[in-house]
């Protein structure tokens, strides 16, 4: 029910606790990965199954509904912490077919107003469409408005369903024909959430049967949806490592304490510890919280050079041992050496305060984080949470330029696969934040742009994340930085690979595809040999011309039909015949062995070449050579040749007598 939790490293909505209990709070891509995975969009249908177990409908959830399914769309708001786009993204997960999921309609051009600020270039039949609108305003929420109608248009037209998260002062200004299909939703009663949030994470009625009076605390400041999540996962927490104590009242007032502004007791605690080396050691211990004693100290000596702190003096021996240094920041070790603090979030809490009151630790601090993620001092789950952790440091409009430097510098050199795998940690997070993930969009699509060549690695996590991560919400954006570095790479295939499966996977990505080499061939851009390629290894008769469950095929709609023939006039003008050869065998096949009823695939390929004799004459040829593998025709039917020549004379003008 939050609408965002700042652990959470799955989506822009789903929230996943950092507690006990199955998790999935690391995502790699199974190419990225050393050990076996899920499948992306396979953790995105559990993680919209795990909100939904804890989903409670807010007051309006109903209507909502109704109207979404009445009118396809639907405009909600609330405020702000009322569980706005988590009731967004539910409502869309009630109308999902299979493993389907919702898609994300990107906000383009907000700099350029002569353009549209709303997306609709990758809307396609039947899609369940997103658009949150809660955190603009001013000029920008009255170009949005403006769009709001072509928009939901454009939804119909294409038998979609959209649902426009909208903040709350911006609803009160919806002209009248918007306001038809806004519905405002009410908060649920936050005991309720966290009611079902505790049952979720495996506690008992029996073991919440007694009353806390922090939970009374929390509850009576009405805390945000992000809020009541985040106390649950805080209270599980506490119970996991009560060590079998059943105190819920205890684990409640732990986990209030942890939610609470800690800055006075840090404030404290740092007065205290004056030493350069204790603090470094305080700050490295919340970097890498539950890690070996042994890679704590390590990267507390690695920060010390990195700032430039004078090495103590004294004599080896005359040191302060590890027990000593790790008492005095109140932290401790466990049976497996593991360094921990004592009290509940203190870790976040001191990583949290260092970097907003030490201003000039940033930069150092993200060089170390840079060296200390790609080390063998620590295992690979500790490298992952290290960049998970810097990462949240980072997600802010400030600062978001590091993230995207370190996976540059992550990726600049191989590094037996540790920066490969800390990049696309880092970049999957960028991509995943509610309010940074267009900056990381925009930042990868900068890089596929690029004409000065990329590095392979960092080629490969950019591949890696659009077919694993943005495709989830924003498939036609991964597409299209995907065609970008297809068309600049020399020395691989790999993301031309990478679009191709993608694209001959998803009969929207491949209709999305067809408009996207139409307007290059049409409009005579670059990359036009390229282009072709594509198209060569795109236009499969078999997608093209068949009808999948509820769906007409692809080459009934006139508009595919004329860009599909485009396509092949470009690729009989630039290439020899033995380059299109095989594809028009298997087009003429196809339509010799499915009779008439593929005759569509004659009109594409003649209209294609209808400016061409010499291609007209070739497929003649072709489809006399085919024939004899074909079943003989009945009485009624045609041979494949004769049907051929009876499209060539209509395209050429000529009337048979």
């Amino acid at each position: 029910m939050s609408e965002q939790i700042s652990s959470s490293v799955f989506s822009r909505y789903t929230q996943v606790h950092s507690g006990p209990g199955p998790q999935y709070n690391t995502i790699i891509t199974q190419s990225l990965a050393d050990t076996e995975g899920k499948p992306f969009r396979t953790i995105a249908a559990d993680q919209l199954l795990w909100l939904r177990r804890r989903f409670v409908h807010p007051s309006g959830f109903g209507d909502a509904r109704d109207m979404l399914i009445s009118q396809r769309t639907v405009l909600l708001d609330g405020k702000p912490g009322s569980g706005r786009l988590a009731a967004a993204q539910m409502l869309l997960h009630e109308l999902r077919v299979g493993d389907e999921t919702f898609k994300e309609i990107p906000l383009d051009n907000e700099n350029d107003e002569a353009k549209p600020l709303i997306s609709c270039d990758g809307i396609a039949d039947g899609d369940l469409l997103l658009l949150d609108l809660s955190e603009i305003e001013g000029k920008l929420w009255a170009r949005a408005h403006r769009e709001l109608h072509s928009l939901r248009a454009k939804v119909h037209k294409c038998r979609a369903h959209l649902v426009v998260v909208l903040a709350q002062a911006n609803a009160e200004r919806l002209e009248p024909g918007l306001r038809q299909y806004h519905v405002r939703l009410a908060p649920p009663p936050g005991p309720q959430v966290l009611q079902c949030y505790l049952r979720q994470d495996g506690l008992s009625w029996d073991e919440m049967s007694c009353p806390s009076p922090a939970v009374t605390e929390f509850l009576g400041g009405e805390p945000s949806m992000q809020d009541v999540a985040r106390f649950a996962g805080l209270v599980a927490e506490a119970r996991a490592t009560s060590g079998g104590t059943s105190d819920f009242v205890a684990w409640c007032k732990e986990a209030n304490a942890a939610l609470s502004d800690r800055q006075i007791q840090l404030t404290d605690q740092l007065s205290r510890l004056r030493d350069g080396r204790q603090r470094a050691l305080l700050l490295a211990t919340a970097m890498l919280h539950g890690e070996h004693a042994d890679a704590v100290h390590e990267a507390a000596a690695s920060l010390l050079k990195e700032v430039k702190h004078p090495e103590e003096d004294l004599p080896l021996l005359e040191h302060a041992d590890l027990a000593q240094r790790f008492c005095e920041i109140d932290a401790e070790r466990d049976a497996q050496d593991r360094v921990r603090f004592k009290e509940l979030g203190y870790a976040a809490a001191v990583r949290r305060h260092f970097w907003r009151h030490v201003p000039e630790l940033r930069q150092s601090l993200g060089t170390w984080v840079g060296r200390t993620a790609v080390s063998t001092s620590l295992d690979q789950d500790g490298r992952d949470k290290l960049v998970r952790r810097f990462a949240e440091l980072c997600l802010h409009d400030r600062y978001r330029g590091m993230l995207s430097t370190l996976v540059e510098a992550w990726t600049a050199k191989a590094m037996n696969g540790t920066g490969r795998r800390a990049a696309a940690q880092a970049l999957t997070k960028g991509l995943q934040d509610r309010r940074q993930g267009r900056y990381f969009r925009r930042q990868i699509y900068e890089w596929a742009t690029t004409n000065q060549g990329l590095p392979g690695t960092l080629a490969e996590v950019i591949v890696a994340t659009c077919t694993e991560v943005m495709v989830v919400h924003h498939p036609y954006e991964a597409v299209v930085r995907l065609h970008h570095l297809a068309r600049r790479e020399r020395e691989t295939t790999r993301a031309r690979d990478a679009l191709i499966r993608l694209v001959r996977a998803d009969r929207r990505l491949l209709r999305l595809m067809f408009d996207r080499l139409n307007r290059q061939f049409s409009e005579n851009r670059g990359w036009k040999g390229t282009d072709a390629d594509l198209f060569l290894e795109l236009a499969d008769p078999e997608l093209l011309a068949a009808a999948a469950a509820g769906a007409r095929p692809l080459l009934a709609s006139d508009v595919v039909r004329d860009q599909v023939a485009l396509g092949w006039s470009v690729v009989y003008e630039r290439g020899p015949d033995d380059a299109w050869d095989e594809l028009a065998r298997r087009w003429l096949l196809a339509a010799g062995e499915a009779g008439s009823r593929h005759d569509v695939l004659l009109d594409v390929l003649v209209e294609g070449g209808r400016q061409r004799t010499d291609v007209l004459s070739r497929l003649y040829g072709m489809a006399g050579e085919l024939e004899r593998v074909h079943p003989t025709p009945t009485e009624h039917d045609m041979r494949l040749r004769d049907r051929l020549l009876n499209k060539i004379n209509i395209a050429l003008g000529i009337q048979v007598g």
